[in-house]
């Protein structure tokens, strides 16, 4: 898989608080807990696992809104927004038959839970228990502009998991302007020989 960072440790505790690391460090756990799995498996738990993270990134949009909220007005605005998303994201939660809940306090998000989900996959469990743990970087788990793959962005602004995606992306802008140039060259070419032949014919007459 793309952006590997170095593995920090064999074992992998699902509850250990992780945002304190360096959004390097960070990615190797992002990758090894939630983002290799996305990428790799398809099925029905990635699917509700996906939701969960989109709920919750939706979730945490909103929650920045309210904390830059200028007024009393726009932010029951964004409150009013907000709590159908924790409350969807809640009910997907109960699923697991765990007591999990998010909730907003002072502009930012919070989460408690007890795990417990003996009907479910480990590799859920483990990318749920992710999500749970690190809900103020949510929003570097992004998709691959080029590949579409899932990836944990090191910096705010990443917008591709790799090199090699980033380049091909590039090229293939150039690609277009070029042929977009040619195109309008040759259109205008046309346009002015048909203005010309227009005056030719008109002076005939």
């Amino acid at each position: 898989m793309k952006l590997r960072s170095r593995q920090l440790r064999s074992e992998v505790k699902t509850h250990i608080k992780l945002s304190g690391l360096k959004p390097s460090a960070m990615a190797g756990w992002a990758n090894r807990n939630l983002v290799d799995w996305l990428n790799n498996a398809k099925s029905v738990g990635v699917e509700r696992v996906l939701k969960i993270l989109l709920l919750a990134q939706q979730a945490r949009a909103l929650t920045e809104e309210t904390r830059l909220a200028s007024s009393s007005k726009e932010y029951m605005s964004c409150i009013r927004r907000l709590n159908p998303v924790l409350d969807e994201l809640d009910t997907v939660l109960l699923r697991y038959n765990c007591k999990a809940e998010v909730f907003h306090c002072d502009g930012s998000l919070h989460r408690h839970y007890l795990f417990c989900a003996p009907r479910t996959k480990k590799s859920e469990v483990v990318a749920i228990a992710f999500l749970l743990e690190n809900l103020p970087v949510l929003h570097r788990i992004r998709r691959c502009l080029d590949c579409r793959c899932w990836f944990f962005g090191i910096t705010e602004h990443q917008k591709y998991c790799g090199d090699s995606c980033r380049k091909r992306h590039a090229a293939q802008g150039e690609e277009f302007l070029e042929h977009r140039r040619l195109y309008m060259r040759d259109y205008r070419r046309k346009e002015k020989m048909a203005e010309q032949n227009s005056k030719k014919f008109a002076r005939r007459k």
